[in-house]
């Protein structure tokens, strides 16, 4: 096991049917979905996953698919000062994947080493038409990555000497990386988009927490929707197949609270991990 802690960042929120993000299931169950970063701590490395959207990303007060969202630089910087943190204290930054909710502060951190995968800074630069009708990538991105004084671009997977594992999952994202985290209590797996929600790697799941701890009752999948529950932003379903089963074999166990994803409400709730 690795000494690392876990912090969930709230970044902001989306308002989104669920039935967007779980194959139709749900369609009626508005929620608000959050915006999430990490900050992972060893007591000698402040690392920082995903830089959330930028506030000039959302227009009239929608974002991604015209759903109302809020966001942008003020609440990444609230998120770290609530950690006692500045940007300048921020050592490294690994980005899960660069899509617009996820890559949009990216020059708070211009000193930090950043991570990211090959592929995904090709399919930033070209991406799919169906990806530029809902400007899944911000136009900025490119820009701000170029301002960037320290990058380390991947190729595949990799071991960081401070422990930390960086996965390649694709099928959201050409380049999308998953992060394995070993805690003290065991390996969780930040997965960015592939899967959004937990709900995804277990589509049997009957129950859905929403943003302030409420519980509410979802639709388990049917079984000719097992064994992944995809949604329309799964672009490329042959590698996603892949991807989610490479990580059922990464986390401690495969059971829902090790894996902390993009999107899921419980996971900024609970805030704490390791």
């Amino acid at each position: 096991m690795g000494n690392w802690k876990i912090k969930s960042l709230y970044y902001g929120k989306i308002t989104v049917p669920k039935g967007n993000l779980t194959a139709g299931l749900d369609p009626d169950l508005l929620i608000d979905f959050p915006y999430t970063g990490f900050l992972l701590q060893d007591g000698k490395q402040n690392v920082l996953v995903d830089t959330g959207i930028h506030e000039d990303h959302i227009i009239d007060g929608k974002a991604w698919g015209g759903c109302p969202a809020e966001g942008g630089n003020s609440f990444v910087l609230n998120a770290l000062e609530m950690e006692g943190l500045t940007p300048k204290d921020i050592d490294t930054v690994v980005y899960t994947h660069l899509h617009n909710d996820h890559a949009g502060c990216a020059l708070l951190f211009p000193e930090a080493k950043t991570y990211f995968q090959k592929d995904e800074y090709l399919n930033l630069l070209n991406p799919l038409p169906t990806q530029k009708i809902r400007e899944d990538f911000d136009a900025r991105t490119p820009g701000d990555l170029a301002q960037l004084k320290d990058i380390y671009v991947l190729d595949g997977d990799m071991i960081l000497p401070n422990g930390l594992e960086l996965y390649k999952v694709p099928g959201h994202t050409s380049g999308s990386m998953a992060i394995v985290v070993p805690t003290a209590e065991g390996r969780y797996v930040i997965t960015g988009d592939i899967p959004h929600l937990g709900v995804s790697l277990f589509p049997k799941l009957n129950k859905m927490e929403l943003l302030g701890g409420e519980i509410v009752d979802i639709t388990p999948a049917p079984d000719k929707m097992m064994p992944y529950l995809f949604n329309s932003v799964i672009y490329n379903h042959y590698a996603a197949y892949d991807s989610f089963n490479k990580l059922k074999s990464l986390a401690q166990e495969f059971e829902p609270r090790w894996y902390l994803t993009g999107h899921d409400c419980w996971v900024i709730n609970k805030h704490s991990f390791g």
